[in-house]
């Protein structure tokens, strides 16, 4: 089996971009989304300035990424080892997105389904070189078989100084640059001004190096295309609702197991976990380019994927849900000594499954941290003992036994989740440039208001004092004020989260 790969030598590229017009010709590529482009670099100060060129496209990694995540095996591995994508499987989740370290896929604004690269299998099949290619007119790109010793290609990666892009990451990439500049394969190294596009001004990157006045030399991104944001606001609110769902069936299962049991925990408490995890699949499956597509991932799953695994605990946790309700509205304790360990086995699941699912999304280094699993975990006790705090309160009879179990619960919960933010994001070192920028945006940055007003002080420090200085267990208003603002502070930590992993360049 062949191995198809790249050498480009960026001292004969010219930047005239007939890369991209003839892959966008070749490909029928829609305006606006590119397979490939042409970056370039200034560096120097006038007049003693240098303009470097980058040709960007997909790595084809020998660990591609973009085909673990994928859920429905949309994107595959050819018979000739070529990474490829099949369009009629794609459910549009846009993970792949996520999951690429290199910027390499987009979604097609025709078919609403993702799209790459492919080194224009459909030419390789008839013995014919990619498009881009036959194109070049100073011949910088070399393709070739890496596996045949008397390939250009080969002879090139063996003799020459070659570089790939981050090879920290361990996908394998099979595009080598020779005389690569550091700030053009370095997303992180150069600034970037604001970027024009058909008329239009668009800001940079959030997370992107800013430039410095008093090095007014520095690296600077001359010319780039815009990059979409692959998940939003709706992955915050998923994350939210998720957390409100899986905690309170958690909590539920261990109060009435402690030995509280009463309708909180096992009529009110289940009730709300199923409304919750069906309110997260509606925002799951809306979220997609090809909503009517959802099931693919049940029909045709990819195991390696978390998204998989996910959309499977979800379910589980909506049966075991209402399998409780049911028991409580019959009265069958037989059932729930029986449901109880499953209950507290699927919502922890349900919980901490998207840790994984995010740390897949290799090209964003913020959410490979250690703690998000734990802080996961910890958002969830507080959101599930704050939605069950605010149901107690309107319990009648109230049960206030119950009432004070959430109060402690939710405090300790707010410790941890506190705690862990403030280790990862204001004590701990970033591992990487691209962590450093990322939190930044978060410290100082444009997110900054949203997390030291919200997530840290009114929904964090904020209730935890109510709850501390037992304001909370003497008031029911103070109480259902400190359950609602420790919910604001869940959701504005999600979105601070969610769009600061994503704020910085790839590509």
């Amino acid at each position: 089996m062949p191995d198809f790969g790249f050498a480009i030598d960026l001292k004969k590229c010219i930047g005239c971009h007939a890369c991209t017009i003839a892959c966008k010709a070749e490909h029928e590529i829609p305006i606006g989304v590119n397979r490939c482009w042409v970056k370039s670099v200034e560096k120097g100060r006038f007049p003693d300035t240098r303009r470097f060129f980058f040709p960007v496209l997909c790595n084809q990694c020998a660990d591609a990424p973009c085909m673990r995540i994928c859920p429905t095996r949309a994107l595959f591995r050819r018979r000739d080892g070529i990474v490829d994508l099949d369009g009629e499987s794609c459910i549009g989740c846009r993970a792949c997105m996520e999951a690429c370290p290199y910027d390499q896929l987009f979604i097609d604004p025709n078919t609403r389904t993702a799209e790459k690269c492919n080194f224009c299998a459909n030419r390789i099949e008839n013995d014919l070189l990619p498009s881009c290619v036959i194109v070049c007119p100073t011949e910088c790109r070399i393709f070739g078989d890496l596996d045949d010793p008397a390939s250009d290609l080969a002879r090139i990666v063996q003799r020459e100084a070659v570089t790939v892009r981050k090879p920290e990451k361990g996908t394998g990439p099979k595009v080598f640059y020779v005389a690569a500049e550091a700030s053009t394969i370095q997303p992180e190294i150069a600034s970037r001004p604001l970027i024009y596009k058909e008329g239009q001004v668009i800001l940079r990157p959030l997370g992107a190096p800013a430039e410095d006045p008093d090095a007014p030399g520095d690296p600077r991104v001359d010319y780039d295309v815009p990059h979409a944001k692959p998940w939003g606001l709706d992955m915050a609110l998923y994350l939210l609702t998720k957390s409100v769902a899986t905690g309170v069936l958690f909590l539920s299962a261990l109060l009435w197991w402690a030995g509280y049991r009463n309708p909180l925990t096992l009529v009110v408490g289940p009730a709300v976990a199923l409304g919750f995890v069906t309110l997260t699949a509606v925002i799951l499956v809306s979220d997609l380019e090809r909503p009517e597509r959802f099931y693919y991932i049940l029909t045709r799953p990819n195991w390696r994927s978390w998204l998989v695994w996910g959309s499977y605990f979800l379910t589980a946790h909506g049966a075991v849900s209402t399998a409780w309700l049911v028991a409580g509205l019959m009265g069958r304790p037989d059932v729930l000594e029986w449901l109880v360990g499953s209950a507290l086995v699927v919502s922890m699941l349900a919980t901490i499954y998207t840790s994984f699912l995010f740390a897949q999304g290799l090209g964003r280094d913020l959410w490979q941290g250690p703690f998000s699993a734990i802080d996961l975990t910890a958002q969830a006790a507080a959101a599930g003992s704050a939605v069950l705090l605010v149901c107690a309160v309107f319990l009648s009879p109230p049960a206030p036994g119950v009432e004070r179990a959430l109060i402690r619960l939710l405090g300790a919960a707010l410790v941890a989740h506190l705690a862990l933010l403030i280790v990862e994001n204001l004590v701990a070192t970033s591992p990487t440039r691209h962590h450093e920028l990322a939190v930044a945006t978060i410290r100082r940055g444009v997110f900054a208001p949203i997390f030291w007003s919200w997530a840290i002080v009114g929904g964090g420090l904020v209730p935890l004092a109510l709850v501390a200085t037992g304001l909370a267990s003497a008031s029911p208003i103070v109480a259902l004020a400190a359950a609602l603002l420790t919910l604001a502070g869940s959701f504005a930590w999600e979105y601070v989260w969610v769009e600061a992993g994503q704020s910085v360049p790839i590509s």
